[in-house]
Protein backbone atom coordinates (compact mmCIF):
# COMPACT_ATOMS: atom_id res chain seq x y z
CA UNK A 1 0.00 0.00 0.00
CA UNK A 2 1.37 3.54 -0.57
CA UNK A 3 0.87 5.41 2.47
CA UNK A 4 2.41 8.86 1.08
CA UNK A 5 0.65 11.14 -0.64
CA UNK A 6 1.96 11.45 -4.32
CA UNK A 7 5.00 13.49 -5.40
CA UNK A 8 4.33 16.23 -7.68
CA UNK A 9 6.91 18.60 -9.35
CA UNK A 10 5.04 21.21 -9.79
CA UNK A 11 1.47 22.72 -10.07
CA UNK A 12 0.60 21.43 -13.61
CA UNK A 13 1.10 17.94 -12.75
CA UNK A 14 -0.69 18.65 -9.22
CA UNK A 15 -3.28 19.87 -11.36
CA UNK A 16 -3.18 16.67 -13.93
CA UNK A 17 -3.51 14.60 -10.61
CA UNK A 18 -6.56 16.11 -9.14
CA UNK A 19 -8.69 15.97 -12.34
CA UNK A 20 -7.22 12.51 -12.92
CA UNK A 21 -8.34 11.35 -9.26
CA UNK A 22 -11.82 13.03 -9.17
CA UNK A 23 -12.22 11.68 -12.63
CA UNK A 24 -12.22 8.28 -11.03
CA UNK A 25 -14.62 9.52 -8.33
CA UNK A 26 -17.22 10.62 -10.54
CA UNK A 27 -16.62 7.65 -12.58
CA UNK A 28 -17.14 5.08 -9.17
CA UNK A 29 -20.22 7.34 -8.53
CA UNK A 30 -21.81 7.20 -11.77
CA UNK A 31 -25.26 7.09 -12.15
CA UNK A 32 -25.62 8.09 -8.31
CA UNK A 33 -25.32 12.11 -8.65
CA UNK A 34 -24.25 14.51 -10.92
CA UNK A 35 -20.54 14.15 -11.20
CA UNK A 36 -19.31 17.59 -10.92
CA UNK A 37 -21.80 18.53 -8.32
CA UNK A 38 -19.95 15.71 -6.57
CA UNK A 39 -16.92 17.05 -6.68
CA UNK A 40 -17.51 20.50 -6.13
CA UNK A 41 -18.98 19.88 -2.75
CA UNK A 42 -16.41 17.19 -1.97
CA UNK A 43 -14.44 20.65 -2.25
CA UNK A 44 -16.38 22.59 0.01
CA UNK A 45 -16.63 19.61 2.46
CA UNK A 46 -12.78 19.39 2.82
CA UNK A 47 -12.49 23.24 3.05
CA UNK A 48 -14.48 23.12 5.96
CA UNK A 49 -12.48 19.97 7.59
CA UNK A 50 -9.33 21.19 6.88
CA UNK A 51 -6.42 19.94 9.08
CA UNK A 52 -9.43 17.82 10.95
CA UNK A 53 -9.32 15.55 8.35
CA UNK A 54 -6.23 14.06 9.69
CA UNK A 55 -7.92 13.51 13.23
CA UNK A 56 -11.34 12.12 11.20
CA UNK A 57 -9.27 9.00 9.69
CA UNK A 58 -6.63 7.50 9.22
CA UNK A 59 -3.46 9.27 7.16
CA UNK A 60 -2.16 5.86 6.24
CA UNK A 61 -5.64 5.47 3.97
CA UNK A 62 -6.35 8.84 2.91
CA UNK A 63 -3.51 8.80 0.15
CA UNK A 64 -4.24 5.08 -1.40
CA UNK A 65 -6.19 5.73 -4.26
CA UNK A 66 -7.43 2.06 -4.08
CA UNK A 67 -8.73 2.18 -1.02
CA UNK A 68 -10.20 5.89 -1.37
CA UNK A 69 -11.83 4.83 -4.87
CA UNK A 70 -13.17 1.67 -3.59
CA UNK A 71 -13.67 1.80 0.17
CA UNK A 72 -12.11 -0.94 1.16
CA UNK A 73 -10.59 0.89 4.22
CA UNK A 74 -11.76 3.83 6.20
CA UNK A 75 -11.24 6.78 3.72
CA UNK A 76 -12.33 9.96 4.32
CA UNK A 77 -13.14 10.37 0.13
CA UNK A 78 -15.40 7.40 -0.02
CA UNK A 79 -17.45 8.42 3.24
CA UNK A 80 -17.98 11.83 2.71
CA UNK A 81 -19.40 11.17 -0.90
CA UNK A 82 -21.66 8.66 0.21
CA UNK A 83 -23.03 11.22 2.73
CA UNK A 84 -23.57 14.06 -0.35
CA UNK A 85 -25.41 11.44 -2.37
CA UNK A 86 -27.71 10.91 0.94
CA UNK A 87 -27.85 14.50 1.47
CA UNK A 88 -28.76 15.48 -1.60
CA UNK A 89 -31.11 12.58 -2.44
CA UNK A 90 -32.64 13.65 0.74
CA UNK A 91 -33.36 17.07 -0.31
CA UNK A 92 -34.36 15.61 -4.30
CA UNK A 93 -37.42 13.31 -3.01
CA UNK A 94 -40.08 14.09 -5.59
CA UNK A 95 -38.19 16.69 -7.01
CA UNK A 96 -38.43 16.81 -10.98
CA UNK A 97 -34.81 16.84 -13.08
CA UNK A 98 -35.15 20.40 -13.97
CA UNK A 99 -35.68 21.40 -10.20
CA UNK A 100 -32.74 19.20 -9.21
CA UNK A 101 -30.43 20.17 -11.60
CA UNK A 102 -31.19 23.89 -11.21
CA UNK A 103 -30.59 23.30 -7.50
CA UNK A 104 -27.11 22.11 -8.04
CA UNK A 105 -26.34 25.44 -9.56
CA UNK A 106 -27.73 27.52 -7.06
CA UNK A 107 -24.28 28.54 -4.06
CA UNK A 108 -27.13 29.06 -1.49
CA UNK A 109 -28.00 25.25 -2.22
CA UNK A 110 -24.79 23.84 -2.57
CA UNK A 111 -23.68 25.72 0.43
CA UNK A 112 -26.63 23.68 2.53
CA UNK A 113 -25.63 20.85 1.32
CA UNK A 114 -21.84 21.00 2.11
CA UNK A 115 -22.88 22.08 5.65
CA UNK A 116 -24.95 19.00 6.54
CA UNK A 117 -22.46 16.79 4.86
CA UNK A 118 -19.82 18.14 7.18
CA UNK A 119 -22.24 17.78 10.71
CA UNK A 120 -22.31 13.92 9.70
CA UNK A 121 -18.76 13.67 9.06
CA UNK A 122 -17.64 14.94 12.28
CA UNK A 123 -20.26 12.45 13.85
CA UNK A 124 -18.63 9.16 11.30
CA UNK A 125 -17.20 7.65 14.68
CA UNK A 126 -20.84 7.09 15.69
CA UNK A 127 -22.27 6.60 12.51
CA UNK A 128 -20.73 5.70 9.32
CA UNK A 129 -17.35 3.67 10.48
CA UNK A 130 -20.51 1.07 11.35
CA UNK A 131 -21.68 0.73 7.75
CA UNK A 132 -21.31 -2.09 5.61
CA UNK A 133 -18.86 -1.00 2.58
CA UNK A 134 -21.37 -2.92 0.08
CA UNK A 135 -24.89 -3.63 0.33
CA UNK A 136 -26.24 -7.42 0.66
CA UNK A 137 -28.53 -6.08 -1.94
CA UNK A 138 -28.24 -3.23 -3.84
CA UNK A 139 -30.43 0.13 -3.33
CA UNK A 140 -31.29 3.27 -2.20
CA UNK A 141 -28.17 3.32 0.78
CA UNK A 142 -30.83 4.96 2.91
CA UNK A 143 -28.61 4.99 6.08
CA UNK A 144 -26.42 7.60 4.21
CA UNK A 145 -29.71 10.07 3.96
CA UNK A 146 -29.93 12.16 7.08
CA UNK A 147 -33.02 10.91 8.93
CA UNK A 148 -31.43 6.76 9.35
CA UNK A 149 -27.80 8.00 10.16
CA UNK A 150 -28.35 10.27 12.59
CA UNK A 151 -30.83 8.00 14.37
CA UNK A 152 -28.12 5.25 14.24
CA UNK A 153 -25.65 7.91 15.93
CA UNK A 154 -28.28 9.01 18.44
CA UNK A 155 -28.95 4.91 19.45
CA UNK A 156 -24.74 4.73 19.49
CA UNK A 157 -24.78 7.63 22.12
CA UNK A 158 -28.09 5.89 24.16
CA UNK A 159 -25.73 2.75 24.30
CA UNK A 160 -23.26 4.90 25.94
CA UNK A 161 -25.18 6.42 28.34
CA UNK A 162 -26.24 3.07 29.60
CA UNK A 163 -23.21 2.22 30.31
CA UNK A 164 -21.81 4.44 31.70
CA UNK A 165 -24.66 5.04 34.23
CA UNK A 166 -26.18 3.04 36.41
CA UNK A 167 -29.62 2.86 37.87
CA UNK A 168 -32.42 0.70 40.41
CA UNK A 169 -35.15 1.43 37.64
CA UNK A 170 -35.59 -2.42 36.32
CA UNK A 171 -36.68 -1.42 32.91
CA UNK A 172 -33.86 -0.27 31.62
CA UNK A 173 -33.08 -4.12 30.15
CA UNK A 174 -36.36 -3.42 28.26
CA UNK A 175 -35.12 0.14 26.96
CA UNK A 176 -31.90 -1.52 25.84
CA UNK A 177 -33.97 -4.14 23.63
CA UNK A 178 -35.42 -1.42 22.14
CA UNK A 179 -32.25 0.38 21.10
CA UNK A 180 -31.18 -2.90 19.52
CA UNK A 181 -34.34 -3.20 17.27
CA UNK A 182 -33.59 0.18 16.08
CA UNK A 183 -29.83 -1.28 14.92
CA UNK A 184 -31.55 -4.51 13.60
CA UNK A 185 -33.99 -2.42 11.47
CA UNK A 186 -31.04 -0.15 10.45
CA UNK A 187 -29.17 -2.96 9.47
CA UNK A 188 -31.89 -4.11 7.55
CA UNK A 189 -32.69 -0.77 5.43
CA UNK A 190 -29.00 -0.39 4.72
CA UNK A 191 -29.10 -4.43 3.00
CA UNK A 192 -32.46 -3.22 1.56
CA UNK A 193 -34.31 -5.82 3.27
CA UNK A 194 -36.84 -3.12 4.34
CA UNK A 195 -39.95 -5.19 4.37
CA UNK A 196 -38.51 -7.74 6.75
CA UNK A 197 -38.09 -4.13 9.44
CA UNK A 198 -42.06 -4.25 9.84
CA UNK A 199 -42.18 -6.64 12.44
CA UNK A 200 -39.50 -5.88 14.78
CA UNK A 201 -40.69 -1.94 14.13
CA UNK A 202 -44.21 -3.36 15.59
CA UNK A 203 -42.39 -5.17 18.85
CA UNK A 204 -40.80 -1.91 19.46
CA UNK A 205 -43.79 -0.04 19.19
CA UNK A 206 -45.81 -2.20 21.51
CA UNK A 207 -42.60 -2.44 23.97
CA UNK A 208 -42.52 1.22 24.14
CA UNK A 209 -46.16 1.44 24.54
CA UNK A 210 -45.78 -0.67 27.60
CA UNK A 211 -42.87 1.16 29.23
CA UNK A 212 -44.76 4.39 29.11
CA UNK A 213 -47.21 2.92 31.42
CA UNK A 214 -44.69 1.73 33.47
CA UNK A 215 -43.13 4.79 34.01
CA UNK A 216 -46.45 6.40 34.79
CA UNK A 217 -47.11 3.70 37.24
CA UNK A 218 -43.69 2.05 38.41
CA UNK A 219 -45.14 -0.10 40.58
CA UNK A 220 -46.81 -2.19 37.53
CA UNK A 221 -43.56 -3.22 36.43
CA UNK A 222 -43.29 -6.67 39.31
CA UNK A 223 -46.99 -7.61 37.88
CA UNK A 224 -45.57 -6.82 34.21
CA UNK A 225 -42.09 -9.08 35.15
CA UNK A 226 -44.11 -11.88 36.01
CA UNK A 227 -46.62 -12.08 32.93
CA UNK A 228 -43.40 -11.98 30.67
CA UNK A 229 -42.45 -15.01 32.55
CA UNK A 230 -45.47 -16.85 31.80
CA UNK A 231 -45.06 -15.81 28.07
CA UNK A 232 -41.99 -17.30 27.89
CA UNK A 233 -43.00 -20.57 29.77
CA UNK A 234 -45.88 -20.83 27.09
CA UNK A 235 -44.44 -19.35 23.89
CA UNK A 236 -41.20 -21.60 24.35
CA UNK A 237 -40.92 -23.56 26.86
CA UNK A 238 -43.69 -26.05 27.78
CA UNK A 239 -46.09 -23.93 25.09
CA UNK A 240 -48.61 -24.62 27.38
CA UNK A 241 -50.06 -21.91 29.78
CA UNK A 242 -48.86 -21.84 33.83
CA UNK A 243 -51.46 -23.03 36.20
CA UNK A 244 -50.76 -19.27 38.08
CA UNK A 245 -51.75 -17.72 34.90
CA UNK A 246 -55.14 -19.64 33.73
CA UNK A 247 -56.27 -18.74 37.48
CA UNK A 248 -55.14 -14.90 37.03
CA UNK A 249 -56.97 -15.01 33.91
CA UNK A 250 -60.15 -16.86 35.02
CA UNK A 251 -60.59 -14.40 37.91
CA UNK A 252 -59.51 -11.52 35.74
CA UNK A 253 -61.39 -8.06 36.28
CA UNK A 254 -63.24 -7.58 33.01
CA UNK A 255 -64.67 -11.03 32.63
CA UNK A 256 -67.40 -9.34 30.46
CA UNK A 257 -65.39 -8.33 27.86
CA UNK A 258 -63.41 -10.60 25.19
CA UNK A 259 -60.54 -11.15 25.48
CA UNK A 260 -58.52 -14.62 24.69
CA UNK A 261 -55.78 -16.28 27.00
CA UNK A 262 -53.01 -15.39 24.11
CA UNK A 263 -54.56 -11.73 24.43
CA UNK A 264 -54.60 -12.15 28.41
CA UNK A 265 -51.19 -13.15 28.56
CA UNK A 266 -49.93 -10.30 26.71
CA UNK A 267 -51.99 -7.20 28.54
CA UNK A 268 -53.35 -8.89 32.02
CA UNK A 269 -50.40 -7.10 33.80
CA UNK A 270 -52.25 -3.72 33.05
CA UNK A 271 -54.76 -4.78 35.85
CA UNK A 272 -52.28 -4.02 38.19
CA UNK A 273 -52.58 -0.20 36.97
CA UNK A 274 -55.87 0.87 38.59
CA UNK A 275 -55.87 4.15 36.69
CA UNK A 276 -55.81 2.24 33.29
CA UNK A 277 -59.53 3.06 32.68
CA UNK A 278 -59.84 1.41 29.15
CA UNK A 279 -62.86 -1.04 29.79
CA UNK A 280 -64.45 -1.53 26.57
CA UNK A 281 -63.16 -4.33 24.14
CA UNK A 282 -59.93 -2.93 23.38
CA UNK A 283 -58.34 -3.69 27.12
CA UNK A 284 -56.40 -6.52 26.82
CA UNK A 285 -55.07 -4.77 23.03
CA UNK A 286 -52.43 -2.65 22.10
CA UNK A 287 -55.00 -0.33 21.07
CA UNK A 288 -56.67 0.01 24.47
CA UNK A 289 -52.56 1.26 25.69
CA UNK A 290 -52.85 3.80 22.50
CA UNK A 291 -55.87 4.93 23.62
CA UNK A 292 -54.89 5.88 27.61
CA UNK A 293 -52.00 7.15 26.87
CA UNK A 294 -53.29 9.91 24.29
CA UNK A 295 -55.76 10.29 27.24
CA UNK A 296 -53.57 12.92 28.60
CA UNK A 297 -50.68 13.24 26.68
CA UNK A 298 -49.22 16.60 25.85
CA UNK A 299 -49.40 17.67 22.08
CA UNK A 300 -46.16 16.34 21.11
CA UNK A 301 -46.53 13.07 22.47
CA UNK A 302 -50.14 12.55 21.15
CA UNK A 303 -49.49 13.53 17.79
CA UNK A 304 -45.97 10.85 18.17
CA UNK A 305 -48.76 8.26 19.25
CA UNK A 306 -51.43 9.01 16.77
CA UNK A 307 -48.34 8.53 14.19
CA UNK A 308 -47.61 5.34 15.93
CA UNK A 309 -51.00 3.90 15.68
CA UNK A 310 -51.11 4.48 12.24
CA UNK A 311 -48.12 3.09 11.19
CA UNK A 312 -48.85 0.61 13.55
CA UNK A 313 -51.62 -0.85 11.13
CA UNK A 314 -48.91 -0.37 8.19
CA UNK A 315 -46.74 -3.11 10.12
CA UNK A 316 -49.72 -5.60 10.91
CA UNK A 317 -50.41 -5.71 7.17
CA UNK A 318 -46.79 -6.54 6.33
CA UNK A 319 -46.27 -8.96 9.72
CA UNK A 320 -49.06 -10.95 8.30
CA UNK A 321 -48.55 -10.98 4.66
CA UNK A 322 -50.98 -8.89 3.57
CA UNK A 323 -48.20 -6.56 2.00
CA UNK A 324 -45.12 -8.16 0.87
CA UNK A 325 -43.84 -6.43 -2.50
CA UNK A 326 -43.54 -3.28 -2.94
CA UNK A 327 -42.25 -1.52 -6.02
CA UNK A 328 -41.10 1.76 -4.68
CA UNK A 329 -38.54 1.34 -1.56
CA UNK A 330 -38.69 5.03 -0.51
CA UNK A 331 -42.50 4.86 0.62
CA UNK A 332 -40.67 2.33 3.12
CA UNK A 333 -38.31 4.37 3.85
CA UNK A 334 -40.69 7.28 5.17
CA UNK A 335 -42.36 4.79 7.38
CA UNK A 336 -39.60 3.13 9.07
CA UNK A 337 -37.68 6.30 9.40
CA UNK A 338 -40.91 7.74 10.92
CA UNK A 339 -41.55 5.12 13.49
CA UNK A 340 -37.72 4.94 14.82
CA UNK A 341 -37.45 9.01 15.25
CA UNK A 342 -40.77 9.21 17.67
CA UNK A 343 -39.36 5.65 19.36
CA UNK A 344 -35.64 7.13 19.90
CA UNK A 345 -35.73 10.49 20.47
CA UNK A 346 -38.79 9.17 23.13
CA UNK A 347 -36.02 6.94 24.79
CA UNK A 348 -33.81 9.27 25.22
CA UNK A 349 -35.72 11.43 26.88
CA UNK A 350 -36.96 8.94 28.95
CA UNK A 351 -33.27 7.69 30.18
CA UNK A 352 -31.97 11.40 30.52
CA UNK A 353 -35.35 11.73 32.90
CA UNK A 354 -34.32 8.17 34.52
CA UNK A 355 -30.95 9.26 35.26
CA UNK A 356 -31.42 12.37 36.23
CA UNK A 357 -29.00 13.90 33.35
CA UNK A 358 -28.98 17.03 31.49
CA UNK A 359 -28.84 16.91 27.80
CA UNK A 360 -24.98 17.57 26.73
CA UNK A 361 -24.83 20.48 24.33
CA UNK A 362 -23.48 17.75 21.61
CA UNK A 363 -26.60 15.97 21.67
CA UNK A 364 -29.21 19.15 21.57
CA UNK A 365 -27.09 19.70 18.51
CA UNK A 366 -27.84 16.28 16.96
CA UNK A 367 -31.47 16.71 17.78
CA UNK A 368 -31.68 19.86 16.49
CA UNK A 369 -30.19 18.58 13.47
CA UNK A 370 -32.23 15.47 13.20
CA UNK A 371 -35.65 17.25 13.92
CA UNK A 372 -34.65 19.74 10.59
CA UNK A 373 -34.01 16.99 9.10
CA UNK A 374 -37.10 14.70 10.09
CA UNK A 375 -39.20 17.69 9.06
CA UNK A 376 -37.84 18.10 5.76
CA UNK A 377 -38.93 14.09 5.54
CA UNK A 378 -42.62 14.61 6.66
CA UNK A 379 -43.59 17.21 4.46
CA UNK A 380 -42.01 14.85 1.64
CA UNK A 381 -44.17 12.03 3.14
CA UNK A 382 -47.40 14.48 2.90
CA UNK A 383 -46.55 14.54 -1.23
CA UNK A 384 -46.34 10.95 -1.54
CA UNK A 385 -48.59 9.65 -4.31
CA UNK A 386 -47.78 6.99 -7.29
CA UNK A 387 -46.79 9.86 -9.81
CA UNK A 388 -44.29 11.21 -7.42
CA UNK A 389 -42.55 7.61 -6.47
CA UNK A 390 -42.46 6.62 -10.17
CA UNK A 391 -40.67 10.51 -10.31
CA UNK A 392 -38.37 9.71 -7.76
CA UNK A 393 -37.06 6.13 -9.32
CA UNK A 394 -37.00 7.81 -12.92
CA UNK A 395 -33.84 9.72 -11.45
CA UNK A 396 -32.57 7.78 -8.87
CA UNK A 397 -32.83 4.15 -10.39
Amino acid sequence: MNINPPKIADNTGRYAYIKKHNKEIKNFFKGKINGNFLINIKTKVFEKIQMDIISLYPINNYFDNKSIITGTNETAEYDICRLIIGVHRHHSIFLTQEKIKKNEKDEIYQEQIANEVTEKVYLKDLSVKFFRKEQLFTGDNFLFFPVPCELFTLSVKLVNLIAKNSSNFSPIKDYTEIIKGCFSVLTLMENSFLNSAYSLCRGMIELYLKLSIINKHPNSYKTYAKFAVFEIEQSCCSQKYPEEFIELYENRLYKNKSASRNAYLHFGWLDSVPAYNVVNSKRYTVYGLFDYLMGDADNNFYHALNDLRILYKVCHGYVHGSANCILYPIAQYFEISKMLFYIITNVFYDLHKIYDLEILPEDKKLLDELNRDFETLCQQHKKRSIDNFKLYYSIFN
